[in-house]
């Protein structure tokens, strides 16, 4: 047809114009994380993901990551200025690291604005897949990037995890005891591919472990019945980096609250497992908090006490819709603050756990696995903290979320 190519350009034009008025990136900085999962990020990119940002008239910077904590190196010295939003192709990992690296910079509080793209490349994913489910699309790779070339935006608690001086910065979850173990633990069956995780739950449950120690914290309004009182007031309040006179201005100290000690409430051991999240998926087969908000300024506790071994194996295998919250083993609450005093085995007072926090190991007790190995950044049995910034970064999502 006469005037087909021009009438064609025109549109084409057009749309691109309200495309933009969107406020769609167009400048981005890719992570790229040959080592996660299957070891498929770069495959993925070239073949799935880097087409689809050309199309899109997206100007892209990769960098592949190179070792462990080389994408928090980066974020935390990049030239934002250059680039609408930051991509993540990998699992959950890399993202943690941007995180962690972007609160590490002087100019953290414009930083922490830039917009955080995830694109499920990992063995985990469970962010992508949190941020997919609440909009009702399925968990890929080609969901997750027109997510991202759509430009629509999603605010995102961070938590603040602190012990002493050292602090280390979540988005998606801490774990101690069972789940912990299991996710660690099984690492050395790696060979196994993603079998490798029900294998090694069925080896743990089997071999139930339970862990001395004790938990505080703040509940969230309506669910202020669980646990006992605190009475008294020491040591009662959220500590941060200023109460200990460590302040660090140029880096992000924490949220700024404080609790009334009458507010806090405590639960003693022993434990099978205790699991703060702060998203819905754990990873993509595991809803471990069906009720958790990426912005409502709470996290949510899974704490579980006492469980007979085949009550537990049945409670697992409702984890992928969450409906497992629902045993009256388990306990779900939402928290304004949290902390974790960790002990030692009931069966051997001479080992302790694992407290795993992103997929990464922040503190072993003795005779765990890779505890020769590993300098980790906390030491196990003191307590360690976890406070709640609400909204405080921003991930793209494929339409806006209430």
């Amino acid at each position: 047809m006469a005037g087909f190519e021009g009438a064609a350009a025109a549109w084409a034009e057009r749309m691109t114009r309200c495309l933009d008025s969107f406020g769609r990136p167009k400048r981005l900085f890719v992570f790229v994380n040959p080592f996660g999962g299957k070891k498929c990020a770069k495959k993925i990119y070239d073949a799935e993901i880097k087409p689809l940002f050309e199309a899109a008239g997206v100007s892209i910077t990769v960098q592949e990551t190179e070792y462990q904590g080389h994408a928090r190196e980066v974020a935390s010295s990049l030239d934002l200025a250059k680039y609408d939003g930051i991509v993540c192709v990998s699992g959950d990992g890399v993202l943690v690291e941007v995180v962690n690296g972007i609160l590490q910079r002087t100019d953290w509080k414009e930083a922490i604005k830039m917009p955080i793209g995830v694109v499920p490349a990992g063995t985990g994913n469970g962010m992508a897949k949190s941020l997919l489910h609440a909009a009702n699309e399925t968990c890929s790779v080609s969901n997750a990037v027109f997510a991202i070339i759509r430009g629509h935006k999603q605010s995102l608690d961070v938590c603040t995890i602190l012990q002493g001086e050292k602090k280390f910065f979540s988005v998606l979850l801490m774990t101690w005891g069972l789940v912990a173990d299991i996710d660690i633990e099984s690492e050395r069956y790696r060979w196994m591919g993603s079998a490798r995780i029900d294998f090694y739950a069925v080896v743990r449950i089997m071999n139930l472990r339970k862990y001395c120690g004790s938990i505080q914290f703040v509940p969230a309004p309506g669910y202020e019945e669980y646990g006992e009182p605190i009475k008294q007031v020491e040591n009662c309040m959220v500590e941060s980096l200023e109460q200990n006179g460590k302040s660090h201005p140029s880096s992000y100290p924490g949220p700024s609250v404080e609790f009334q000690a009458s507010e806090w409430r405590f639960v003693d051991g022993p434990f099978i497992a205790v699991w703060i999240n702060n998203v819905p998926w754990a990873a993509e087969d595991i809803m471990a908090a069906p009720e958790a908000k990426f912005s409502d300024g709470y996290m949510d506790a899974v704490i579980l006490r006492d469980c007979p071994k085949a009550d537990l194996l049945a409670l697992l295998m409702k984890m992928s819709d969450g409906s497992y919250i629902k045993s009256p083993f388990v306990t779900y609450l939402k928290v304004r603050a949290f902390k974790l005093s960790p002990g030692q085995l009931v069966e051997n007072p001479k080992r302790g756990g694992i407290i795993d926090v992103d997929g990464e190991v922040i503190a072993r007790g003795e005779g765990t696995y890779g505890k020769s190995q590993h300098q980790d950044v906390m030491a196990y049995g003191p307590h360690i903290q976890l406070t709640v910034h609400r909204a405080l970064a921003t991930v793209y999502c494929p339409k806006r979320i209430r």
